[in-house]
């Protein structure tokens, strides 16, 4: 497998899988699904806007404090820095289109997510050991879990384990 073809590879984590369909500089598109009463917590995207198309499903969503329902065939776009999340409250699994624009790494994570994945499928680390090394290899931040105060202390939690754990290694890897 090239690493091209990894970025394409999908990856789980918690109750989402997550598949690249394609990238370019200017965008990047992905297949997301997430399991009934699955959620992302409050966030931001500091250098892309996101796009969501509901292709199956309904999907409450929280834009900038407003709270919406959105169902199969609707759409939703969040400009960068809008603080946002989603939970899929219903007893069904959801599945979304998802485009970022402008790309802004994002094929980068796909690619480290899935190679991680490739050795601990699903594991809750995989993403620690991506908040890891996005800084360490200059990358743009996919998303900044919000508070952000909360993310700095998670951050520094994360460093300590990183050198705990050795996967400084992970940096030459990646590079």
């Amino acid at each position: 497998m090239t690493n091209s073809d990894i970025v394409f590879q999908p990856f789980s984590f918690e109750k989402q899988t997550f598949r690249c369909i394609s990238f370019n500089e200017s965008e990047f598109v992905m297949n997301w699904k997430m399991e009934p009463k699955g959620k992302v917590d409050p966030h931001i995207h500091k250098y892309s806007d996101e796009h969501f198309h509901l292709i199956k499903g309904e999907v409450q969503f929280k834009v900038g404090g407003e709270t919406m329902i959105k169902k199969q065939g609707e759409e939703l776009f969040v400009e960068k820095g809008i603080v946002h999340s989603i939970v899929n409250n219903t007893d069904e699994e959801i599945e979304v289109r998802v485009t970022y624009s402008p790309c802004a790494d994002i094929h980068r994570m796909f690619f480290i997510m899935a190679t991680l994945n490739l050795s601990r499928p699903g594991s809750s680390v995989n993403i620690a050991k991506y908040f890891y090394l996005s800084p360490r290899l200059g990358l743009k931040d996919f998303s900044t879990p919000q508070p952000e105060f909360f993310f700095k202390i998670i951050s520094v939690i994360i460093s300590i384990a990183g050198k705990l754990f050795g996967w400084g290694k992970l940096v030459h890897k990646f590079k």
